[in-house]
């Protein structure tokens, strides 16, 4: 499908979904499972890695990356 076809295609025209409302969302908050999950995050560093720009997100990634892959090779030679 080429650059017109797919701007003149139904799929453009569909709507959205609603976002949830407010109501649905306190409903979803009131959920028992939900509030045990909550129990074990750790908020702070939620809103830490929030206020990180994409970049810095980014390098956060490359980081853990670089560090589990200095560890492979010593957990599959552990397991041999």
């Amino acid at each position: 499908m080429d650059y017109d076809e797919f701007m003149k295609s139904p799929a453009l025209r569909e709507v959205a979904p609603p976002y949830q409302t407010d109501a649905d969302l306190a409903a979803e908050a009131a959920d028992p499972v939900v509030e045990v999950f909550k129990r074990d995050i750790d908020f702070t560093l939620v809103e830490k890695n929030l206020r990180l720009t994409t970049e810095q997100r980014a390098q956060q990634l490359v980081n853990a990356t670089r560090f589990i892959a200095r560890f492979r090779p010593l957990v599959a030679d552990g397991q041999r």
